[in-house]
């Protein structure tokens, strides 16, 4: 499970199920989670007295087709393109990567896989 500390649930949910096309399973003000794959995207409601905040890296990683594709839906959804896309330098390691951020800031990577 990776937990993304939010300030709008509503908008938190739209933006995972929008940009990442990820399943709700449960929804409330306070908690919710959605499906990706074996793991779980859970998130958690901030109110004026929660010391945590959106996280500069909680671990997720998520496989795509296109780097670009989902770039652009996560900011047609909110979220935004933090890093510039970067290359493997490595023949054995064929990957593309790009950091981005949800729409509450909390930041995840972006994988493709080329061949």
């Amino acid at each position: 499970m990776v937990i993304h500390y939010v300030h709008d649930m509503k908008r938190a949910i739209a933006f995972y199920r929008d940009a990442l096309e990820l399943p709700i399973i449960s929804e409330s003000p306070g908690w919710s989670t959605l499906s990706c794959g074996d793991a779980i995207v859970a998130l958690h409601m901030m109110g004026p007295d929660v010391p945590e905040g959106p996280l500069p890296h909680a671990g997720l990683c998520l496989k795509v087709d296109v780097l670009e594709t989902a770039i652009a839906d996560i900011c047609r959804a909110g979220g935004s393109q933090r890093a510039e896309i970067r290359e493997a330098d490595m023949p054995r390691v064929p990957v593309r990567v790009v950091e981005v951020q949800d729409s509450e800031g909390n930041a995840f990577e972006l994988r493709q896989y080329v061949s």
